[in-house]
This record gives structure tokens, sequence and C-alpha cells, in this order.
């Protein structure tokens, strides 16, 4: 009975001791959203006529945006469209001369309007490594041109992709004698850009994100470095004291300093 009683003291206190090492660490504090400015209380919608009057240039970049295609036909006045899809009831802004901040949502302070379509997008920046919109110290337009043509920072072009996020993120933009490959793929090819369960928003985990490329028909056999069985160990392909550098290098074609 007694070692009955010992092994099954034993056997819980290695349980806890794993879900202590696999918990997450706490998301950071989330700021709730703003309610809708009390001063468009009453507010009727007037079209994307009424809008353009003034915002020209938003006006002419709206038409080929995914955004403008939300147009919905046959709808009464009752409903939004268009502009007011997303900025709200705009008639008490438009009474009053507009304005930023008039009788007006602007997506950029709070981005309640954005989730409203996008819901999987909150979830993932409640993940516990995410970029720090729900805190408020960032906006979904710092990387996204909702009015324009292409709402994703890339486009079609990767390039474009690595240029919006090095806006930011200096230090990796380079440019490097020896370059990742990676990069050519765009920075999402390792990062999962709104949130992670990973340390540094990583797409996977220890060495299995460097493996999704990096694989080889007599692996751990790896390149002329021999075998990398006994280095994987000691933890990832970029913190095992090997491959540092993974963004580029001036010095060492295995990105290794």
């Amino acid at each position: 009975m007694f070692n009955v009683m010992k092994k099954s003291l034993l056997c819980a206190a290695l349980f806890l001791a794993m879900f202590c090492v696999a918990s997450p660490k706490p998301a950071q504090a989330i700021v709730p959203a703003k309610a809708p400015d009390a001063s468009m209380k009453g507010a009727k919608y007037v079209g994307q006529e009424t809008c353009v009057g003034c915002h020209e240039e938003q006006g002419r970049q709206f038409k080929l945006s995914p955004h403008g295609r939300l147009d919905t036909k046959g709808a009464d006045e009752n409903t939004p469209q268009a502009c007011e899809t997303c900025h709200g009831a705009g008639s008490i802004h438009a009474e009053n001369g507009g304005g930023k901040g008039n009788a007006i949502i602007n997506p950029k302070k709070d981005p309640t309007i954005c989730f409203s379509c996008h819901m999987e997008k909150k979830m993932e920046f409640k993940l516990p490594n995410h970029h720090p919109v729900l805190e408020g110290k960032m906006s979904c337009s710092d990387c996204h041109e909702l009015h324009g043509p292409e709402a994703t920072p890339t486009g079609t072009s990767l390039e474009s992709q690595v240029d919006m996020c090095t806006k930011c993120h200096k230090d990796q933009a380079g440019p490097f004698v020896f370059e990742h490959d990676a990069l050519k793929e765009g920075c999402v090819a390792c990062h999962k850009v709104h949130g992670s369960i990973n340390d540094k928003m990583l797409a996977a985990r220890d060495a299995n994100l460097c493996m999704r490329c990096h694989t080889a028909l007599n692996f751990p056999n790896l390149g002329a470095g021999g075998s990398h069985t006994s280095n994987l160990q000691r933890g990832t392909c970029y913190s095992a004291g090997c491959h540092t550098d993974l963004h580029g290098s001036n010095y060492e074609p295995a990105l290794r300093y």
C-alpha cells in the first residue's frame, strides 16, 4: 500500500512539473476597446457620394480595394455601405464640416470595427506572443493599407512585405553579404505576424521551424558540418551557438556569426 501511494504522489508531482514548464507565459494586459463616440448618437447613413465630396483621394483608392467590394446592392438606408461600413453613420460628421475625430469612427484609433469581420485575427492577438494591437500601441493600419488596392502589406510582392516589417524591425533589414534565402519568401515564412504561441512569434518551435525548409535524405547529416544529432539536443538551430544570425550575416555564409 505504501509503495502504491508513493508512486501516485510521484506521478502527481511529475504531472504538476510538466504543466508548469509547458504553460505559456501570460499575455500582456489588454486594454478594453473604446465605445463609439457619443457624438455619433442619432447619426444616419448618408452614402459614399457624400463622403467622397471631401475625401476624393480615398474615394478613388477605395473603388479598387477589397473593402470596396463589400457594397451591398439593394440594401435599405439603414444598412451601412462602403465608407460607412467601417467609419459608421456619417450624417453628423458631414453636417459638422468633417474633421478628424468629429463624430466618426477612426479604425486607426480603435481596431474594434476591424474585428467585427476579422474575428480570427483578434484571437491571434490574444496569443502569448503578439503585436500589441489590443494594448493600443499599434493599429491595423500600421501594416495594412485599408483604402488601397491591396489591403495586405505585400500585395503580390514579397519584397514589399519585408519592407513593411523592416520599417520597425530595422536590425533585420540588412543589406547582408550573406542573406538568408527565407527572406525571399517574406517574413511570414518563419513568423506568424499577428500572434503565436511561440517566442518571437515564430511559426514553429525549436528546430522544427528550420526543418520545414532544411530537410535532407541523410538527416541528421546536414551540409558540411556532419551529424547534427548532438547539436540539436542543445537547443534550437539559432540558440545552440551555431546559426545565430538568422536574418543574414556579413561574415559567414552559414549565418553562424
